[in-house]
């Protein structure tokens, strides 16, 4: 799956493997938002290296401890 991912001081969208979603569901994202949060970042805030953009639309694909939920749409922020 892809990401956009802060490394050594660069973005770069990036090939990561699919998340273990034995206790977590797993979402396929629909619209993803970039926030200041993410800007400052960028900008060397707090030396964070990983995956940015948490806030998205998207549909709940798998979720072993919620079925019900599959299928559904999901927001988060």
């Amino acid at each position: 799956m892809k990401a956009l991912r802060f490394e050594n001081n660069r973005l770069k969208l990036a090939e990561i493997p699919p998340p273990d979603v034995e206790n977590e569901a797993l979402v396929r994202v629909v619209k993803s938002g970039i926030c200041n949060t993410d800007l400052e970042i960028v900008r060397g805030y707090a030396g964070f290296q990983g995956t940015i953009g948490h806030e998205f639309v998207g549909v709940v694909e798998a979720a072993k401890d919620a079925p019900h939920l599959v299928g559904k749409e999901l927001s988060a922020k």
